[in-house]
């Protein structure tokens, strides 16, 4: 379970980055496939993960032309800001769906404490994710630095929890057990 979750870290840690030298050094793509192929060694004990894996291959062929494209350069046209408004989509479907995941796998290891750490962190998660998404679609249509403010502030918000999603992620690793417990004893 170590390296599933494992994969997955650096998977999402991989499609939060984005470091753009020409082409996207970080590659969303990659990061997808590496959450789906963490989600693949837990599918058979955890079978929510099988959603999660068919949202990073999604993922993982809608995000290919970021590879190219600095979806950050203002000078884009309107038509790579939509794009860029799917991939942010799909970042938070992913999420979503890791989130169920690592709710199950917590509740098999059966610390109180980080039960509650993981439902919190996921309604918060949302909650500033779809907050920030919702004032993308107000911010175009208004003035004011009033507007500005609100989306620096909620964009910070969305960088505090992507940093705190993998926070959480490698608590529950170093939580989970490395290997399956087996029993030889008859």
């Amino acid at each position: 379970m170590n390296s599933a979750l494992r994969r997955i870290f650096w998977g999402y840690l991989f499609i939060f980055f984005r470091i753009h030298i020409g082409i996207d050094v970080l590659m969303d793509p990659i990061g997808y496939m590496l959450i789906y192929s963490g989600c693949a060694r837990i599918v058979d004990e955890f079978p929510q993960a099988k959603k999660a894996m068919i949202v990073a291959i999604v993922g993982s062929v809608l995000s290919i032309p970021s590879i190219v494209v600095n979806l950050s350069d203002p000078t884009l046209s309107y038509s790579w800001s939509m794009y860029g408004i799917a991939l942010f989509l799909m970042k938070i479907l992913v999420a979503f769906y890791l989130f169920i995941v690592l709710t199950d796998i917590v509740a098999t290891i059966g610390k109180p404490s980080l039960i509650v750490k993981t439902r919190s962190t996921f309604k918060i998660f949302i909650g500033f994710h779809l907050f920030a998404f919702a004032l993308q679609s107000f911010y175009m249509n208004t003035s004011g630095d009033g507007w500005v403010v609100l989306n620096v502030l909620s964009a910070i918000g969305v960088l505090i929890m992507d940093i705190l999603f993998l926070l959480l992620l490698r608590k529950i690793r170093n939580a989970a057990p490395s290997s399956p417990q087996i029993n030889y004893l008859l």
